[in-house]
């Protein structure tokens, strides 16, 4: 396998946890540092963001990021950054990332240039109960990032190309509502939001209208008022005709500024025959459908039961609803949903010969929790034989999906 060099731990600096942990990204959750304890600037250049950097050069992300990142599957296309090419070439936003792109190249692992990307979480707080949520325990904690970190961020806008308010949800908080209305609209910075789309006020839309947007990205989980009840309200004040208002106006807004609109939506057994309903809805929008297997967030087996277990007519329908789907995104260009779709395809194929089995999902926990109390002598060989097998099922799953999407037996 080629060694991939992944740019994020030079271009990326994501708080991604109100606790202040800092990452590379959202996909490898190795800690590089901490906004209560170091200001930006030591930690951007500290002991875990160099030390990233050099163990990406000698190893590449695929021997130690997780084997579900979706860039090392060829999706976030959104995460490209080369438009900086297109900026000003005096401006402050092109010549930081021109410093940033010299210095990915000579693989240094300390730089002068500062984060290209830089994304918070302010809190995991929410006014919604979805489902799936893995922040719910830690959102009964009320952590929120500091206030000297929120003071730094206007500092580092000026040279970061994209700034990425995450949650919780980020309109549900003051101080995130604030520091967008108090951005200058005039810099090159290009925002990427995401929302639930309830909250979206006529003030957030006078925000939305004067902010430079990159992408905004609507995460929905239904593609019908039945399912984002059961799957996301449950007892909150929230309402899908709401939610419909403000895509359409979302979509308004995108016609006059021109960024990347998706909606998103976790398949499960709920919402399992919703694929071809869900695709059709964001196409109405003008948005890009996105669509992944949801993942199980405390890996219990009520969950599993409850959401990812599928009967084989399930998933002869979700096959059939997957190719139309392709169909579809394919005729509108919509290159990222066209990869969730065939990796939705591929995870469901693993998903069937796997843990669609409660019992062989909870046998697997219990034998994981055995293996974390084996001596490292053991664990070592255990471990590749365990990583050859899933190699193998993966190969298998990939040639049956590739054989499905080209219409073969």
């Amino acid at each position: 396998m080629t060694k991939f060099i992944c740019k994020h731990p030079w271009a990326h600096f994501e708080v991604n946890n109100p606790n202040g942990n800092v990452t590379m990204c959202c996909n490898n959750d190795t800690v590089l540092g901490n906004v209560n304890e170091q200001p930006i600037e030591e930690i951007w250049n500290g002991d875990g963001f160099t030390r990233m950097r050099k163990r990406m050069v000698e190893e590449g992300a695929h021997a130690f990021c997780p084997h579900t990142c979706p860039v090392l599957q060829g999706g976030k296309k959104y995460e490209n950054l080369d438009w900086y090419k297109d900026l000003d070439p005096e401006g402050p936003i092109r010549i930081n990332a021109e410093e940033n792109e010299a210095e990915y190249t000579e693989q240094k692992t300390v730089l002068a240039s500062k984060p290209r990307w830089v994304r918070f979480t302010y809190s995991y707080a929410c006014n919604l109960d979805c489902y799936h949520c893995y922040q719910r325990e830690d959102a009964t904690l009320s952590y929120k990032l500091p206030e000297d970190f929120m003071a730094q961020l206007p500092e580092y806008v000026e040279t970061a190309q994209i700034v990425y308010p995450f949650g919780g949800e980020p309109f549900f908080f003051s101080p995130v509502i604030e520091f967008l209305g108090d951005h200058n609209a005039n810099t090159e910075t290009r925002f990427f939001l995401i929302t639930n789309a309830t909250l979206l006020t006529d003030k957030v839309f006078d925000i939305l209208n004067r902010l430079p947007i990159s992408t905004m990205a609507a995460s929905l989980d239904a593609a019908n008022a039945l399912s984002f009840d059961l799957l996301r309200v449950r007892g909150r004040n929230a309402n899908w005709e709401q939610v419909m208002v403000n895509l359409g106006k979302l979509s308004d807004l995108k016609k006059r500024k021109g960024f990347e609109f998706t909606v998103a939506m976790t398949l499960n057994s709920v919402n399992a025959l919703e694929i071809d309903e869900f695709v059709d809805l964001a196409l109405g929008f003008d948005a890009e459908p996105l669509i992944m297997l949801v993942a199980n967030p405390y890996q219990t087996g009520e969950f599993q039961k409850k959401f990812l277990t599928f009967t084989d007519k399930q998933f002869s329908e979700m096959e059939r609803q997957i190719e139309a789907g392709l169909e579809k995104v394919r005729a509108r260009g919509f290159a990222d949903a066209e990869v969730c779709l065939e990796q939705l395809a591929l995870h469901l194929k693993l998903h069937r010969d796997g843990d669609n089995d409660p019992l062989r999902f909870v046998t697997k926990r219990a034998a994981r929790k055995v293996f974390k109390h084996l001596p490292e002598q053991i664990q070592d060989p255990l471990r590749r034989v365990v990583q050859k097998r899933r190699h193998n099922a993966m190969d298998r799953a990939k040639r049956d999906t590739e054989r499905f999407l080209d219409g073969k037996p």
